[in-house]
């Protein structure tokens, strides 16, 4: 059963940008029960416009020498480590990290700066999660070790291919569970969000990517933040040593394993 998601937690006022110790923890608690929260418009129309025509410029040149690499129409691409992306907002918006650290501690690391785009006449991905589980030979339910913070860079609609997700208890599920059949029979949700939103998730949680019937792309932009002992595959982010150092103490503590004074990806 597929509807359409709402926000879990209250979005905090315009101009602060800040929630109360309550409403942190509410918002944690809501990612450990239901496997994600939402805060509704929180990046400013005019930033978002701005990255939108950054990103668009950049993916353009990644599509026509890259083919799709998650499905028909559909592209993963490493976002280049300079401004506009690179924005305390996103990279370390305040608002985000409170619930991130709560919930994998304020020592995580974010170790993956990219995003994910449908173009006009992609398809259903197959249900996922997008991490491994720690002892999937068990039937424990662990706490937190990794989530990712989605920005949606447009109006996620029910045309553009929104991402559909299985919350309410997937992100808990033990190993050598069938997906591909239990998900039909579950309770699912489309991610009908305003464009400048946070969503941040559990990336144990299932979920996929639905068919873009727009005519324009739909990007989304995506970082994970996880415990520091967490060890994954993604490359390395490319920072150079003079970006990294004008970064902030919070933001380079963030990046702080990543590929120091290495090149730029994706930059043109």
């Amino acid at each position: 059963m597929q509807q359409t998601m709402t926000a879990t937690a209250v979005p905090p006022e315009e101009k602060s940008q800040a929630l109360t110790p309550d409403e942190v923890k509410m918002a944690a608690e809501a990612v450990r029960m239901n496997g994600y929260v939402v805060f509704e418009s929180v990046l400013p129309r005019e930033q978002i416009a701005e990255l939108h025509r950054e990103f668009l410029r950049v993916f353009e040149a990644y599509v026509a020498r890259t083919d799709p690499n998650r499905g028909e129409n559909r592209y993963q691409m490493h976002l280049p480590f300079v401004p506009p992306f690179i924005d305390p907002a996103v990279i370390a918006n305040p608002l985000a990290l409170a619930v991130i650290e709560e919930l994998v501690g304020k020592d995580c690391v974010c170790h993956y700066f990219a995003s994910d785009t449908p173009l006009p006449g992609s398809d259903y991905q197959k249900v996922h999660s997008d991490i491994q589980l720690l002892f999937p030979e068990t039937t424990l339910s662990l706490p937190a070790y990794s989530v990712v913070l989605n920005i949606p860079l447009v109006d996620f609609t029910e045309e553009n291919g929104p991402l559909e997700i299985w919350p309410g208890g997937t992100h808990l599920m033990p190993g050598g569970v069938d997906m591909q059949r239990l998900a039909p029979t579950m309770h699912s949700e489309r991610a009908l969000l305003p464009a400048g939103s946070l969503l941040i998730r559990d990336m144990r949680m299932w979920h996929r990517g639905t068919p873009n019937r727009s005519q324009a792309p739909r990007p989304n932009l995506a970082l994970i933040y996880s415990r520091p002992w967490l060890k994954t595959n993604y490359p390395p982010i490319g920072i150079p040593t003079e970006t990294y150092e004008s970064l902030s103490e919070r933001a380079r503590h963030l990046f702080r394993f990543e590929n120091i004074g290495g090149p730029v990806v994706n930059a043109v």
